[in-house]
């Protein structure tokens, strides 16, 4: 993979970040409709991204991934992790993953939840976080939560 660059998420990309979430999701083979119904929870807004908690990584001058993580510390989420569909697999989660971990701990927080798409669940644990639950969002549709400590006092 070219080099990766990892910075700070501008307002401005909330579109293209929305774009690469949607396009993200969909590499899960998930039914239009399913997604069309879930738009609004695959957006990143200008003003999340104003909130400073928003990393993107760059490869070639084009948006491959982020995450964003939200809440106080000490207890905080991962609300997303997103990659570009043909970067999955590559290693750039676990970039990013990583850094996401060192930045919570950095700003003091000590557990990161995640609200797991299904697909996503057997990467969050194998990058160390545990099953703690799971939360119906349909009928017959749960997501798994899992939760990571990031901070080992």
């Amino acid at each position: 993979m070219n080099k990766i660059i990892l910075r700070a998420a501008e307002p401005g990309e909330a579109d293209a970040l929305t774009a690469l979430t949607r396009r993200s999701k969909a590499y899960w083979g998930y039914p239009q409709a399913m997604l069309d119904r879930m738009a609004e929870m695959l957006s990143i807004s200008s003003a999340a991204i104003r909130d400073g908690r928003v990393v993107v990584a760059e490869r070639d001058c084009a948006l491959a991934g982020y995450y964003q993580i939200s809440g106080e510390p000490p207890h905080g989420e991962l609300a997303d992790l997103f990659l570009e569909p043909e970067v999955i697999g590559t290693g750039l989660g676990r970039t990013l993953w990583e850094h996401a971990v060192e930045s919570a701990r950095g700003a003091g927080f000590h557990t990161l939840t995640i609200e797991s798409d299904p697909h996503a669940e057997a990467f969050y644990l194998r990058m160390g976080a545990e099953r703690v639950g799971e939360r119906e969002v349909a009928p017959g549709r749960s997501l798994p939560i899992l939760r990571a400590t990031v901070d080992s006092r």
